[in-house]
């Protein structure tokens, strides 16, 4: 692609890098979370916590919660709150008087050590903080319009808020919409978008009525969750110029970008609610928190790219540590390899403070089960990730355990007795799956795998019979056309009472990033997600053309640039080799394959083939991903011969 600068000019794999700093880029497990200071509302007896901000004097907020966090920009970030209440607030909860649906500060704090100081708060009158979204009030219409993110873009803010019709029972409610306001007044004024709108549906169920706010290569990526805490996350972007543009917005399909919001599909497996993501350049990670409530509990995940694959669950804040906890959205200053800041909320005294914890290198590297060795379960009442079929539990501290304390078990005298859990996979990639696993001398059917959601057919599967010590089982299988995968330890119990333990159970991504990278799962012969194409382009089906399977992809042309796309999860500060098999025409003098940055950026490595290529041979290209989270990677060519053509096949991007 060397000869213009303009990118038309390749059949591209487009490939998804970290942006920003490149960090260490490994997995991180957080710990010693203490309470720094308060943030807001008056200090009760007894509490000796920094209160620097004292907003029941200075700004009539006695009670309020959320405390979300972003750079505004102008050397200060934005501190975004909810429900808040003032002198006539009842002390418990969110009740009360003085009832503003949101309220804004400003702050400039860069020393987090000691708390976090305000400059101001938006006010409407003297030491009154202003409600800047307004709403209804009235119940079963709009209750309250909540914030839920904050992203600023040049000089104009943004916040992602909901408009809430209804509260329902604790951890549920029931929402009219969401959608985005924005203020180009420093925050003092917003205007609610009119058509900036993600509409619920009569089920409750659209996916981005919540949301946290990430930029990141010249898009704003909207991580969302439907109504109250008990979905799943999705993952949506948008250029950074077009925030406001509801038609503007691509959402993830589990392989790349679509225009259709009914395709998108989970990045992360909740009980998910009232989601923070950024991105940690001292570690080249990007970080999610939330409340888990079956966990009873706020964790993180941590990912190299956006799009994932995103780390399995890490307990980072307990309801028995911090009773009432319900949220802990990241400060962007101050964080490090190997500390992290955040605000969270705590029902009870509703009113919220700043933590901090370390962040430890992750033994488990990137597996992306949550709990595989089952070792905070003793600090939550349930079993939640896992889940049983049949009969089972936690071996908590007694001795039965692999490694560690904890391990998990099955045991039943008939029927299948399971454990499970459910996982976000890319389509048509392949995993391995391992655990260690004992069992009784009277097991005969014992099975480990992955399969399907919903108990959907078996993808791969270990039978094991009696092992009387603990024995590792791995299983490689292709996810196929599954976006959520489950995988399962267990036995059918057909001799009596029978038993079997489970512990250090992994799931990890196969080598190759690039998805579909045969084109066989390719529907027709327009290129669909993750492909696309530039100029002429396609997908041959079952014509024989193919170098291995009945599928490949084309160009031709009798004039200009012709390419194929996909976009491809990497790591920013990493080396990769970009492979493929490339055959073409006999007029063919100015074909690449390559690797370049997003949206028209520079080259990052790439072949030239200036000779015809009468039969498939293997190109490689060794690229170092830089600071980006996106690349694109390419193969393609210039019809500048008339009519012009190339086939590519078996396309793979792996780590170094």
């Amino acid at each position: 692609m060397r000869r213009t600068t303009t990118w038309k000019r390749a059949v591209v794999v487009q490939a998804v890098v970290l942006l920003g700093g490149a960090g260490m880029a490994e997995a991180v497990t957080p710990t010693n979370v203490t309470k720094v200071a308060r943030v807001t509302g008056a200090t009760p007896a007894g509490e000796v916590l920094p209160n620097p901000n004292q907003t029941h004097t200075n700004y009539e907020v006695y009670g309020t919660d959320l405390g979300i966090v972003w750079d505004k920009g102008g050397n200060e970030v934005f501190v975004l709150f909810g429900d808040t209440f003032g002198a006539g607030w009842c002390g418990n909860g969110g009740c009360g008087g003085g009832w503003r649906s949101n309220v804004l500060a400003r702050s400039a704090d860069t020393t987090l050590s000691n708390g976090l100081t305000f400059t101001t708060m938006i006010q409407d009158a003297p030491r009154h903080a202003k409600e800047i979204l307004p709403s209804r009030k009235v119940d079963n219409d709009e209750m309250t319009v909540i914030p839920t993110a904050g992203v600023t873009v040049g000089a104009r803010h943004y916040i992602h808020y909901m408009s809430v019709r209804h509260w329902g029972d604790p951890g549920q409610w029931f929402t009219n919409y969401s959608g985005i306001a924005y203020s180009d007044d420093n925050g003092q004024g917003w205007v609610k978008h009119p058509t900036a709108r993600w509409v619920n549906n009569a089920a409750g169920t659209n996916p981005f009525q919540m949301a946290a706010l990430v930029k990141n290569g010249g898009f704003v990526y909207l991580y969302g969750t439907p109504n109250g805490r008990f979905g799943n996350v999705h993952l949506a972007r948008v250029p950074e110029g077009a925030l406001l543009d509801i038609n503007a917005w691509r959402y993830w399909d589990g392989n790349g970008w679509s225009a259709s919001q009914a395709a998108a599909r989970p990045v992360v497996i909740g009980i998910a609610g009232e989601l923070s993501v950024a991105y940690n350049a001292a570690l080249g990670r990007f970080l999610m928190t939330y409340l888990n409530e079956h966990r009873q509990a706020v964790v993180l995940r941590d990912a190299g790219t956006p799009t994932g694959p995103w780390s399995g669950e890490k307990l980072l804040a307990t309801g028995a540590a911090f009773p009432g906890i319900y949220n802990a959205f990241i400060h962007p200053w101050g964080n490090t390899a190997s500390e992290l800041y955040f605000i969270s909320s705590q029902w009870t005294p509703y009113n919220t403070f700043l933590l901090r914890a370390s962040l430890t290198a992750d033994t488990q590297g990137d597996n992306l089960l949550s709990e595989p060795g089952f070792e905070t379960q003793g600090a939550t009442p349930v079993m939640a990730p896992w889940y049983l079929a049949g009969g089972g539990g936690i071996d908590r501290a007694v001795g039965q355990a692999r490694t560690g304390q904890d391990n998990g078990f099955v045991r039943g005298s008939s029927g299948w007795n399971a454990l499970k859990q459910s996982v976000v996979v890319q389509p048509y990639t392949d995993y391995t799956l391992k655990g260690w696993l004992r069992t009784s001398p009277n097991n005969a059917a014992g099975y480990f795998g992955a399969r399907a959601a919903g108990n959907g057919p078996i993808l791969g599967e270990a039978p094991f019979g009696a092992l009387g010590t603990w024995t590792e089982r791995a299983v490689t299988f292709n996810s196929g056309a599954n976006t959520v995968v489950e995988v399962y330890g267990g036995v059918w119990a057909d001799s009596g009472d029978t038993w079997a333990q489970l512990d250090d159970v992994s799931l990890t991504r196969g080598a190759n990033l690039v998805a579909q990278g045969g084109f066989e799962q390719q529907p027709s012969g327009t290129p669909t997600s993750p492909w696309s194409a530039h100029g002429g382009a396609g997908i041959d089906r079952g014509l024989g053309f193919a170098r291995t399977g009945a599928n490949n992809a084309w160009v031709r042309n009798s004039s200009g640039w012709n390419a194929i796309v996909q976009e491809v999860a990497v790591t920013p500060g990493t080396r990769y080799t970009l492979t493929g098999w490339v055959k073409t025409s006999a007029n063919q003098n100015d074909g690449y394959f390559g690797a370049r940055t997003l949206n028209a950026g520079p080259v990052l490595n790439e072949t030239h083939l200036t000779q015809p290529l009468g039969s498939y041979t293997q190109l490689s290209v060794t690229f170092d991903s830089g600071a980006n989270h996106s690349v694109e990677v390419y193969a393609g060519t210039w019809a500048n011969a008339g009519d012009t053509w190339l086939q590519v096949d078996d396309v793979a991007v792996t780590r170094n």
